[in-house]
């Protein structure tokens, strides 16, 4: 909070439209913080059969590679890079990517944690397939190859 109060100052102190996209910024992080405090429980249950582990393991296994692809795209539209002579904003630019791209507590850097759940997720149900006497190219052509990077 502390960091933030600071920064809002030197916020207010440069104006302009860097300065309201950063307030903005922190806005939005309050709304989504807001948001995820009211919802779904993480390690809630997620139960296959072995009619549906096939469809389930393609079903997260597309949508984390639909994230990912997502993610890759918008990283360098949000990543904010500026010219070695604006001094005035370059604490600012420094604090808006270190929220959203830089590091693993960043947005991207918590959308990546949850990219990589998913594919443990599929790892897991490619495993019950397995159980459940799937051959090992059945499993590949719903799953994809184990362990392949989207």
């Amino acid at each position: 909070m502390e960091q933030e109060t600071g920064l809002l100052g030197a916020v207010a102190a440069a104006g302009g439209a860097v300065g309201k996209a950063v307030g903005e910024m922190f806005a939005a992080e309050q709304r989504l913080k807001d948001s995820m405090a009211g919802g779904p429980v993480s390690g809630q249950k997620f139960e296959v059969t072995e009619e549906t582990v096939l469809q389930a393991g393609k079903l997260v296994h597309d949508q984390a590679a639909a994230l990912q692809l997502a993610l890759s795209r918008a990283i360098a539209g949000l990543t904010v890079r500026l010219d070695d002579a604006d001094e005035v904003n370059a604490d600012i630019a420094a604090a808006w990517n270190s929220r959203l791209v830089d590091g693993p507590d960043s947005y991207s850097g918590r959308i990546e944690q949850y990219i990589e759940s998913l594919k443990g997720l599929v790892e897991q149900l490619r495993g019950a397939a397995r159980q459940y006497d799937f051959t090992e190219d059945e499993v590949t052509a719903a799953l994809g190859a184990a362990g392949a990077s989207e």
